[in-house]
């Protein structure tokens, strides 16, 4: 029984010793602007980690010393909801990964089920053919890659995504662009 004791006595004190892992959650949005975002980070610790934050594709907060892994979070302004957030939903917002816009335009933001039914390009490049075919005339989107800031991640410019043009469009055409 002391064996016992003394050997629970030392994995409790062996506990104690162990730093405590810290919890951090990096916030979606809704930001009501940019400041607002740069405020949240200034305010909040991220427990020693090197950060850097985009908006649009420039940076706007960054704490540089610190420990990897590091983290890197870009905001987009939302134009439905008039608002910043990491994932706005809408076709004609920024989106981190080209992937994600094209899974936003496949479901038509949300409202069906994913469908192969538009020829999509990125940079004039198809990378997604139609594969359902719909009524004359099929669809097709071209996307743009945006460069912004350099990041740690990304130290010739953070990438980002946008509609450029669809076609069938309804006059005036759409002529989307990287932000400013």
């Amino acid at each position: 029984m002391k064996v016992m004791t003394i050997a629970l006595a030392g994995l409790l004190g062996l506990a104690a010793l162990q730093p405590a892992q810290a919890q951090f959650t990096i916030p979606q949005g809704p930001f009501a602007n940019s400041q607002a975002v740069a405020a949240w980070w200034n305010a909040n610790n991220t427990s020693g980690v090197k950060t850097q934050v985009l908006y649009n594709g420039r940076k706007i907060y960054e704490r540089l010393a610190g420990f990897n892994p590091n983290i890197v979070v870009k905001y987009y302004q939302c134009n439905q909801t008039n608002d910043v957030r990491t994932y706005c939903g809408h076709t004609l917002d920024g989106f981190t990964t080209s992937d994600g816009l094209i899974d936003r335009i496949d479901t038509i933001n949300g409202t069906r089920a994913a469908l192969a039914d538009s020829d999509i390009y990125v940079d004039e490049v198809l990378i997604r053919p139609l594969t359902v075919p719909g009524p004359a005339p099929s669809k097709k989107y071209f996307l743009i890659s945006c460069k912004g800031d350099a990041t740690i991640r990304e130290p010739t410019g953070n990438v980002y995504y946008r509609v450029r043009a669809w076609t069938p469009t309804f006059n005036p055409p759409y002529a989307g662009h990287c932000y400013p």
